[in-house]
Parts: structure tokens; C-alpha cells; sequence
């Protein structure tokens, strides 16, 4: 027996102690109740690109645990990396987008050059990482933008808090952010007389997204936080209608030359408003009647408040800026027809070339189902490979006839989308 106990009492030792060490090792790099904020520039044109770190700030508070630091999908046209400057073992890594990717394939990117605002997000380093900023070639390859060692004693942060006098109002859900998936919805155009707008929109929207699949099972792991910030007037820019607006985040319709397009290139801005607040994934909400919207995984959707199709618009544009979801419609003649590389797999969950179709949802579809799937009723409500997507006619495939990645029309998520936003929402809580 006491050989027996011994032994027992060497393996829980072994285990108590292994385990220990092995969280220690974990913790040991990041303190997670800061968050370090890399605010950098993107510039160039359709055919090059580079970057440059314009700041370093501390904010308090961050969303996310130990957990949370390697993602187990490859999400993101770019992507950020700290690594261990001595072993350079990978310590924390985030896929993210961009509006300047965006803008590079259009027609104004082939005659000039431009910069944008980014802004990326991480735990707080205890002790010197090396930053790499990457950038996924269409072949998928990774190119290095920015390589450079960062020092929480040596490297100067600048902190940034939200006014103690304007704070973040919970809408749904639970102020735990270790445990939560937090979403943070941001008041755009909105004036001082029009707090209570604000939050009527802002839980407008929210009950919606409550009311789609798969977020209906998901509600009790999701926070939702509305921050009011006043702005000098109501309402956004609209450039083709010759209306301007002085607002708090300098939103605009007709990016990129598109009416419908609501955007803003204010990322440094919004971040500021944002911070001391937790959020997995910020919300820009547009004090409008005007049908538009966006959203950029891993950057910010923004959506106006008021149109009929607002709350449908609001849950695609959070398709794109929380779960890396990619549009499923198509033009005949599209106005981007270099998107995506149709002899390479995209990234996207939810679109796909074929090249390499068994990383995607191909375990879903069943046997009977032909891929290619005609576009017929007969396969209307199941999951197949159906032509066109991701603004192509041909050469991409989308996982159903309809989704909401593809129509307001659409009911809700296909199976895949579906998926792909519960495996999300899992990350954050983790």
C-alpha cells in the first residue's frame, strides 16, 4: 500500500507541477489586463505595397485570455505576429483585414498612390516581442511588411481612456469579457439631444441579430455593450449628394465610388473611442435612413440605423468584421475581377475555387448532391458547390442558392456560414 501511495503521490506531484509550468510558460508573456494597440499606416497602389508603425499605445482592459492568443483557422488577408525574440516561438497571432486591400483593386489604385489607418490589437507584452506585420500574397503566400522588437520598458506607449463621464451602457448579456464574446456598438452621427435614439437603434439591431441562426443559440455567450459618443451634427456624409457632415467618426457613403458603400478611413478614431471598453468586434452604428454599410473582418462593420433592411444589413456587414465571412454574390461583369486568385483557395470559410476543396466544406455535402450543384430547386435547401461568388460569376462557389452572405432576401445563414460563426464565437470564449 504504501508503495502504491507513493506512487500515486509521485504522479499527482508530476502532473500538479507539469501543469503549473506549463500555464506559467503561458501567462508568463503577456499581462491580460492591458492591452497593447499597434496603429500603423498602409500605403501604395495596385501593385505595391508597404508599411510603417506610427504608434505604439497602452489602453487598459482586453477581451480576450491565454487562450485566445493562436487561433486555430488561418483567417485574414493580413496578419499580425509577437514572437519570442530569443526562440522565436510564436507567442500571439491575428488575421485581420483591411480597407486599403480593398482599395487597391480599384481603378484609382492603378494611377496613384494612398494611405490608410490600421489599427491591430493585443494582450500587453511583460517582455520584448518581435512584431511582424505580414501580408497574404492572392497564392497565399505571407510576405513581411514591418519586423521590429517592441519593449513595454523601452518602447514610449501612449494611453488612451474613455471619459469615466460617458460610459458604455450593456444592452444584452453579462459584463464578464474573459468569459464573453464582447461586441461594442459606437454612436455615429448622433447629437447630443440623441442618446436615446442611439440606444433605441442600437437594441433594435441587436434583437435582430438575436433572431438569426446561429446567434439565437448563441445570445447567452455574447455581451453587447452601446457607447454613445455625441457628434457636432446628425447624420453622415453623402459625397454624390453633395452633403457633409462634421461627426465624431467621419463616416461617409460612396467608398470607393459606391453609393451604398458607409465607411470611415477614421480607424485611429474609432479605436480611441473604443478603448477602455471591451470589444471582440466593434459596431459603427450610422445615424441614417439611408440604405448602406461594411465590414472588414478583424477591423469594424458599420451599418446606418434606420433603413427597412438595416437589421439584415447589419448581420451580413458582421458576417465580414467578426467571422471572416466573404460575399457570396456576384456581378455578371464584375467591377472586381481580380478579387480573389481563382488557381489558389481563398481564405474565406465560405467560398471556394476547388483547388483545394477538401479544406473547406466538402464533409458536408452529402453524396447525391453533384459538385458543381445546379442552381435548381431541387437543391435549393441543401449544401453544395454553387457557381458564383465573391463578385465572380465564375470560377467561385458558394456553399447554397441563397444565405444571408449573399441576399437580404435570404432567411439566414447557410450551414457553412453558420458554422463558420459559431467557431468564432467559441474562440472568444474560450
Amino acid at each position: 500500500m504504501k508503495i502504491r501511495f507513493r506512487i500515486l503521490l509521485f504522479l499527482l506531484l508530476f502532473f500538479f507541477t507539469t501543469g503549473i509550468s506549463s500555464i506559467g510558460q503561458k501567462r508568463q508573456h503577456f499581462n491580460y489586463r492591458q492591452t497593447l494597440r499597434i496603429d500603423f499606416v498602409l500605403s501604395g497602389d495596385y501593385e505595391q505595397q508597404q508599411s510603417a508603425i506610427a504608434a505604439y499605445k497602452k489602453r487598459p482592459g482586453y477581451s480576450g485570455g491565454q487562450n485566445q492568443n493562436i487561433p486555430s483557422f488561418d483567417y485574414g488577408t493580413y496578419r499580425l505576429i509577437l514572437l519570442n525574440p530569443q526562440t522565436e516561438d510564436t507567442l500571439f497571432l491575428k488575421g485581420f483585414c483591411t480597407l486599403f486591400e480593398e482599395w487597391r483593386t480599384t481603378e484609382q489604385a492603378r494611377k496613384v498612390s494612398r494611405a490608410f489607418e490600421q489599427t491591430i490589437e493585443a494582450p500587453w507584452p511583460i517582455s520584448k516581442v518581435r512584431i511582424l506585420i505580414e501580408y497574404r500574397k492572392k497564392e497565399g503566400q505571407f510576405v513581411t511588411l514591418i519586423n521590429e522588437l517592441f519593449s513595454p520598458e523601452e518602447t514610449p506607449p501612449v494611453t488612451q481612456i474613455i471619459p469615466v463621464e460617458n460610459p458604455a451602457e450593456i444592452i444584452h448579456g453579462v459584463n464578464d469579457p474573459y468569459k464573453q464574446a464582447d461586441l461594442l456598438i459606437l454612436a455615429e452621427g448622433y447629437t447630443k439631444a440623441e442618446k436615446e435614439n442611439f440606444l433605441h437603434d442600437a437594441k433594435n439591431i441587436t434583437e435582430y441579430l438575436f433572431s438569426i441562426a446561429p446567434y439565437t443559440s448563441l445570445k447567452d455567450k455574447i455581451t453587447v455593450r452601446a457607447l454613445y459618443i455625441p457628434s457636432p451634427q446628425a447624420g453622415t456624409d453623402d459625397p454624390d449628394r453633395n452633403i457633409w457632415k462634421k461627426t465624431a467618426m467621419n463616416s461617409s457613403f460612396n467608398t470607393f465610388g459606391s453609393d451604398r458603400y458607409l465607411e470611415s478611413f477614421s480607424t485611429w478614431t474609432i479605436f480611441d473611442y473604443a478603448a477602455g471598453v471591451p470589444h471582440d468586434h466593434i459596431i459603427v452604428l450610422v445615424n441614417t435612413s439611408k440604405y448602406g454599410g461594411g465590414g472588414v473582418y478583424n477591423h469594424f462593420s458599420i451599418v446606418s440605423a434606420r433603413h427597412p433592411s438595416s437589421p439584415q444589413v447589419f448581420v451580413h456587414e458582421t458576417g465580414h468584421g467578426l467571422a471572416g465571412l466573404g460575399d457570396e454574390y456576384f456581378y455578371n461583369d464584375s467591377p472586381t475581377p481580380d478579387f480573389f486568385d481563382k488557381e489558389s483557395e481563398p481564405w474565406v470559410p465560405n467560398l471556394t475555387t476547388l483547388v483545394n476543396f477538401d479544406i473547406k466544406w466538402k464533409h458536408l455535402v452529402p453524396d447525391t448532391v453533384p459538385i458543381p450543384t445546379p442552381p435548381t430547386k431541387k437543391y435549393k435547401n441543401v449544401t453544395g458547390v454553387f457557381e458564383g461568388g465573391g463578385y465572380s460569376a465564375k470560377g467561385i462557389y458558394r456553399p447554397a442558392l441563397n444565405c444571408r452572405m449573399k441576399s437580404n432576401e435570404a432567411e439566414g445563414f447557410c450551414e457553412v456560414c453558420r458554422y463558420s460563426i459559431k467557431r468564432i464565437i467559441n474562440f472568444y470564449i474560450q
